[in-house]
């Protein structure tokens, strides 16, 4: 991704300091590699601007850019153009050359002045990219900038590259389950009430070390960065991290909500944490279990099991490859019982083996843990001569022949693979004799 941002030096923003602040927040933190390009009647770089309209959509990354890189640009402005009548030509050019374009008013000008910004506000969302409530910001005085930059910011650090929905009280569902019930035509609303949020990984923020946010029907919860400080350093930033690369929830024996989040590039062996999240933001790390392989990407994919059905957490599962090149554990799915002994089922894949036409292992569950060798293994050259990556991702949750069984979907390259459960019969045979003697 390629980003230019576009800052009114015109000194019409108050106080006259250039930018009001905004590249010393976070933008500049969790953007990758922003390109600034100052504007006012003397424009610098490649852009040209007399008092309101970027010259040309795409002008900005004409230094620099890379082709076929995504173009996003951020203008940020306090006032309507001097150059109206290049606007629509300049709106067309991003459109033309595919540039995301995202608009912030600075209304500071337009309220200490008692002036109505109402052609202003107007002219700003034109520039901004479809939909704005999307890529549109306004904010009442240039101090604020530093709070819209950290909403921004996480629009921009990969929000939601993991994702997943957290349930008030019972065990956890990951976020394709709800997918299934809207699927199965159950009504969402009705499920809702149940439902406390959606946990987010953004790989991205934080010069990708990465955080976690929870979106709320209150809105986003966001952790302030020092939340994250003891298990994340500064002076190992530069690995990038990417935490919230995978993200999980559970319940543990007490009852009490914890959170998991995986950052697989953790100095090299990848960490995952265990932690709190209030509503207000606070976040609190209660334990790390570190990678012990380099380059394992231990973290990357994660999973909270109940094995015995009594809501409560059993564990929470990272599987490590210790064969050779199978990527083993490169998807993982909890499943109903399978074989009629009460305890829930866990499905691993390998999509590299067998010269990368994949795998899958299937482990029985056993109380409150599972059994250590796999009861079931389903190759994909068993299914089809022509799958490859089989197993690269796992779905257990719907019965799609209605046979009142869940059955398995399995993701290949370019291929989707439904697996149907087979019935399981138990005769058990007795003789007797009468008389006894």
């Amino acid at each position: 991704m390629d980003i230019v941002i576009v800052l009114d030096g015109s000194n019409s923003i108050y106080p006259r300091v250039r930018g009001a602040g905004l590249p010393h927040h976070h933008p500049a933190e969790v953007l990758h590699r922003p390109r600034w390009v100052w504007f006012s009647t003397a424009p610098r770089w490649s852009m040209s601007r007399s008092g309101g309209v970027p010259d040309g959509g795409g002008g900005g990354f004409k230094r620099g850019g890379r082709p076929g890189a995504k173009k996003v640009m951020i203008v940020i402005t306090d006032g309507e153009s001097h150059d109206s009548p290049q606007l629509v030509q300049a709106v067309a050019d991003s459109e033309r050359d595919n540039v995301t374009m995202y608009a912030i008013a600075v209304l500071g000008y337009y309220n200490r002045r008692g002036i109505n910004p109402e052609a202003f506000l107007k002219e700003i969302k034109f520039i901004a990219s479809d939909p704005d409530e999307q890529h549109f910001f306004n904010v009442t005085d240039e101090s604020s900038l530093k709070d819209i930059g950290r909403r921004f910011g996480l629009q921009m650090a990969q929000a939601g590259f993991s994702s997943h929905l957290v349930k008030v009280s019972e065990i956890m569902v990951t976020f394709t389950s709800l997918l299934s019930l809207q699927i199965q035509g159950q009504i969402l609303q009705k499920v809702a009430k149940d439902w406390d949020g959606v946990l987010l990984g953004a790989v991205g923020a934080y010069d990708w070390n990465g955080a976690v946010l929870k979106e709320t029907k209150h809105g986003k919860v966001v952790p302030p960065k020092s939340s994250y400080k003891d298990e994340f350093p500064e002076e190992l930033k530069n690995h990038g991290a990417y935490l919230g690369y995978s993200v999980g929830s559970l319940i543990s024996s007490r009852g009490a909500q914890l959170y998991v989040a995986g950052a697989p590039r953790f100095n090299h062996t990848g960490k995952v944490i265990v932690f709190t999240l209030k509503n207000t933001g606070n976040l609190t790390i209660l334990q790390a279990l570190l990678g012990e392989q380099i380059g394992s990407y231990f973290g990357s994919v994660l999973i909270s099991m109940d094995v015995d059905d009594d809501g409560q957490t059993d564990g929470a599962l990272q599987v490590s490859d210790r064969s050779q090149n199978a990527r083993l554990g490169s998807a993982l799915a909890q499943i109903p019982d399978m074989n009629g002994d009460g305890f829930r089922e866990l499905v691993v894949g390998a999509p590299l083996e067998d010269d990368h036409q994949g795998a899958l292992y299937v482990f029985y569950g056993h109380q409150k843990t599972l059994q250590h060798r796999f009861r079931q293994r389903v190759s994909a050259s068993g299914l089809s001569s022509g799958l490859q990556y089989f197993g690269q991702s796992l779905h257990g949750v719907l019965d799609a022949n209605g046979d009142g069984l869940v059955d398995l979907a399995v993701g290949a390259l370019g291929a989707a693979v439904i697996v149907w459960s087979r019935g399981v019969v138990r005769i058990q045979a007795t003789l007797t004799f009468e008389p006894e003697k």
